[in-house]
């Protein structure tokens, strides 16, 4: 991992902030406040085009304006989810749902364990919801921003990447630096090129090299366990 001065990290941050107002992407949940909204949209997102969830986000907040109604959701939720693939995930968000009715109301807590000891929930969406609806600056890390830290930063640890992005969300808008980092690995910074528009912030820009990322693990006890463990070079997850 590279060491980067203050003015260096403030540097990228602030040309993270210029490409991103320039370039990103426009998509109705960043406009979002609403953890519900949010948190689902993050589970909808997972292992999946953005675009193809945008295509059904109006549809589905329309049928299922809250907690509650995903909860008693019947066919139809299966039906919707099966245009984006993976349809296992209709009986997640049900069952996600009745675990927030029966935990906490119908509410979705701001609290970062206590969305991790939702079964189905790992750190990212935890991170996202914190980070995006709780006014929290907190990391959030997926394979698009592990992949231009590590062509940029030498990062191969997401303990590593959670740190230098808590670090540069200091001079920017939080939110903002976790989009354009997100959209940065899906659109400029892919595994086949390394044109990344950060480049010349310090002079590296590395071929991706296999990296490790957190994945939660919840004891017999309850109690949560974060353990790194490594993810191939080669895959790929672009949203």
């Amino acid at each position: 991992m590279l060491t980067l001065s203050l003015a260096q990290k403030k540097e990228f941050a602030e040309r993270l902030i210029t490409w991103y107002e320039k370039n990103g992407r426009n998509f109705p949940w960043r406009h979002e406040s609403d953890r519900y909204r949010i948190f689902v949209t993050e589970i909808l997102l997972q292992r999946t085009r953005a675009e193809n969830v945008r295509k059904i986000y109006d549809k589905f907040f329309s049928l299922y304006p809250n907690v509650g109604s995903l909860s008693r959701a019947g066919q139809e939720l299966t039906e919707l989810i099966s245009k984006l693939g993976l349809t296992y995930r209709s009986n997640r968000l049900r069952e996600l749902a009745k675990q927030l009715v029966e935990k906490y109301g119908g509410t979705i807590p701001c609290d970062l364990n206590s969305l991790l000891m939702l079964k189905g929930v790992g750190l990212y969406v935890a991170s996202a919801v914190i980070s995006f609806t709780c006014c929290s600056p907190t990391p959030v890390v997926d394979l698009n921003v592990m992949r231009v830290l590590n062509r940029h930063v030498g990062i191969t640890r997401e303990s590593e990447a959670r740190n230098f992005i808590s670090e540069i969300m200091r001079y920017a808008d939080h939110r903002k630096i976790s989009y354009a980092l997100i959209d940065l690995g899906a659109l400029a910074c892919l595994d086949s090129r390394c044109e990344c528009p950060l480049a010349d912030i310090s002079n590296f820009c590395l071929k991706p090299e296999s990296w490790v990322m957190f994945r939660k693990i919840i004891t017999k006890n309850g109690k949560i366990v974060l353990r790194e463990q490594p993810i191939s070079k080669n895959k790929r997850w672009s949203i």
